[in-house]
């Protein structure tokens, strides 16, 4: 690349802002710079990404021992909530090279370089903009870990004047990073002349450095999917290659279903349904019900109102779905001369009170009344007459004193779950990636009240080298075997605790028992529980002759739950899987129902003397469609949540891998996932999400009616 003189990094700075006066006025779009935030080429900006888009970044070049040199650099970044963007990078030179003579794979020839993996985040201060009319930001790159070429602490300002689609940023960084890049002042210009084109004009703290980005609008491509081309053609330092990238952004799914949505297009599908509410009767109302797929139909009265009992094996992303259409449909069907009939005294109020059941257990409480809920449906108004409880559910069930009859009864009924499943290492001194991949096939079977039977079987797909026999991780490659066979006994006890008995094999080898008991306040903020296993390994040693330690997890938790900040904080202190005593704190961050997982962990393995200190960055994602196929005795579904994770080890000079720590019996059908909605229950949690149930229901209408 042609290296120009400093005199002309001026007038190339000059001539770009020149041009910026005479163009006419667009929005500048918040794209990724080269590095692990979003800005220009390589100096951060005072932006941040959306709330809830995730973004993937592939590119070449990056400021290493002096010059841009010739890596490639992976980036995921998510904006986890207002003012809040997070990024994972791997910087590397080679993918699959590594230094060690006596492990298998070994290539003199192969080459060497930097493979680093880190995290970072940047905040924009709110307010700020409101006093003075500028962006403020701050932030961290390459955070953790005992290796931190690209160590970065920053703070930034930006403007936008109304007379120029422009942004002007300048700041003051300390870094790491050789030659002194963004070690001091820095700035940046980011002109866009068109809606799809910025040019860029940067001082590094170090160098000048000019290029241009290309992009899709807006709003252009389906999902709000945004792709972006990055380009630098000048610089004034040394380089071996011109910095460039690709990149895509998009909402993450489930992120907008608590937004108000007004579809006009509904109407007269809205007005259709409701008008059932003038003629119907229990038996059509009942089989409405049916006809969408709900189990362990229950329906009784009494003199406030109707009483619905239901279970949702259908809406399996969130429990809210399933709840919002089944009050879609009761609201509609529900009307004074279905009361009258039912002996209900005080008919003209239309009181409905739905409980939500899983496995035939009563888990939630919702009362409303028929009229208060159709106008909420057709307008997006709030129902003021609508209250949730998980409180002493097991009591007012009784009370409600349905008959034995069941509609659609949930026994027998398999669930047939199949997700991918991954072990993986990145960005180790063997590889950028390495994995093993296989199909997870559950099959889980609810029988009498909260009894099932889980079993799942795992079936292997590819690995990669590493993974291979004879190689490194050939240990931990998946195997085709069935690795679980347990039955589940859960409990409601009085004082809204909640019990679950496991017994069987778990992970292919361990045979045991667990019990896990949980309390949940009324508002879900507060969750409280204990977990106990006792596991005895049934081959006592491993493919290397060492013995394997039976588990006997002891833990204790306690999440606190802000739905209306979209964040739970978990703390788990007690014994865990591997004999290792100590702690883990997850701060967790809900995108609709997508949740970002940001961990720290302290536990001293069994014989060590020091405690070993991890962060853990992960993303779980439910991967089945918003509406599974209607549940009959065989049921094909995806997973309510496929977890994704990067581990580092901080507090050290060194950066070896964990070995297991810090982590509990880890079921798929826990007290959690399957009976509390992932911790996302509870009044509070209903509340800040009024408006994805009347969308549930709208979403109902425009995929079956």
């Amino acid at each position: 690349m042609k290296i120009l003189s400093h005199s002309k990094n001026v007038s190339l700075v000059a001539s770009i802002s020149a041009l910026a006066i005479s163009s006419h006025v667009y929005a500048v779009d918040n794209l990724m710079s080269s590095q692990s935030y979003t800005g220009a080429i390589i100096v951060p900006n005072a932006q941040v990404m959306d709330t809830g888009d995730i973004s993937y970044l592939y590119g070449q070049g990056v400021p290493y021992r002096g010059k841009t040199s010739d890596l490639d650099n992976i980036l995921f970044s998510v904006g986890l909530f207002d003012g809040l963007e997070a990024a994972g990078r791997i910087v590397t030179k080679t993918y699959d090279c590594h230094l060690y003579p006596n492990v298998p794979s070994y290539d003199p020839n192969c080459g060497n370089g930097i493979r680093d993996l880190s995290a970072s985040f940047k905040y924009q201060l709110p307010f700020i903009k409101d006093w003075t009319g500028f962006d403020v930001a701050f932030g961290a790159q390459d955070l953790g870990g005992a290796a931190n070429n690209f160590k970065t602490y920053y703070a930034v300002a930006d403007y936008v004047p109304d007379f120029v689609p422009a942004r002007f940023s300048a700041g003051f960084g300390k870094s790491d990073i050789s030659h002194g890049v963004l070690n001091g002042p820095f700035a940046s210009l980011e002109y866009q002349p068109l809606d799809f084109v910025q040019l860029i004009a940067e001082h590094d703290s170090a160098q000048f450095n000019a290029g241009l980005k290309v992009f899709t609008p807006e709003n252009y491509l389906p999902l709000d999917t945004q792709l972006s081309f990055q380009y630098q053609f000048y610089t004034s330092g040394t380089a071996d290659i011109d910095i460039w990238s690709v990149a895509a952004s998009a909402p993450l799914m489930g992120f907008s279903e608590s937004r108000r949505v007004n579809e006009l297009t509904l109407e007269d599908k809205i007005s259709i349904e409701q008008a059932h509410h003038e003629f119907s009767g229990v038996v059509q109302l009942k089989k409405a019900l049916v006809d969408e797929g709900f189990l362990n139909v229950r329906i009784s009265a009494d003199d406030l109102g109707i009483n619905v009992a239901l279970e949702n094996r259908r809406y399996n992303r969130n429990q809210v779905d399933g709840v919002g259409v089944a009050l879609g449909i009761i609201s509609s069907y529900v009307g004074e001369g279905m009361l009258q009939d039912l002996g209900v005294k005080n008919y003209q109020q239309q009181n409905i009170r739905l409980f939500n059941l899983v496995n035939d257990i009563p888990m939630m409480e919702v009362i409303t009344s028929a009229p208060c809920y159709r106008e909420f449906v057709k307008t997006g108004e709030p129902c003021r007459n609508l209250i949730v409880r998980t409180s002493d559910v097991k009591k007012r069930y009784a009370k409600a004193k349905f008959d034995k009859e069941v509609a659609r009864s949930g026994f027998g009924r398999t669930q047939v779950i199949v997700s991918p499943a991954l072990y993986h290492n990145t960005a180790t001194e063997y590889g950028v990636f390495d994995y093993s991949l296989a199909l997870s096939t559950n099959l889980y079977t609810p029988l009498w009240k909260g009894a099932a039977l889980d079993v799942r079987h795992l079936m292997p797909l590819a690995d990669s080298d590493d993974f291979e026999e004879g190689r490194i991780w050939a240990d931990d490659a998946f195997e085709n075997e069935v690795d679980r066979v347990l039955f589940h006994q859960a409990f409601q006890l009085p004082y809204n605790l909640t019990t679950q008995f496991s017994f069987g094999q778990v992970y292919g080898n361990f045979l045991g028992f667990l019990n896990e008991t949980q309390y949940a306040s009324n508002s879900g903020r507060h969750i409280l529980g204990s977990e106990y296993a006792n596991f005895s390994a049934q081959d006592k040693l491993d493919a290397k002759g060492d013995a394997i330690a039976d588990a006997t997890p002891i833990i204790g938790h306690y999440t606190y739950a802000r739905p209306d900040w979209n964040w739970q904080g978990k703390v788990q202190a007690g014994q865990f899987w591997k004999g290792d005593e100590g702690v883990r704190v997850t701060s967790s961050h809900w995108l609709g129902d997508v949740r970002v997982d940001a961990s720290y962990q302290t536990t001293k393995a069994v014989g060590n003397n020091e405690a070993e200190e991890f962060v853990t960055l992960s993303i779980a994602i439910p991967l089945t469609p918003w509406r599974d196929m209607n549940p009959g005795y065989v049921q094909l579904r995806g997973i309510d949540q496929f977890v994704f994770s990067f581990q580092t080890r901080v507090g050290e000079s060194h950066n070896q891998l964990g070995e297991g720590l810090g982590v509990d019996t880890g079921l798929q059908h826990n007290i959690e996932r399957q009976y509390f909605n992932r911790n996302r229950i509870g009044a509070s949690y209903y509340q800040e999400n009024r408006q994805r149930l009347r969308n549930a229901y709208l979403k109902y209408l425009e995929a079956v009616k």
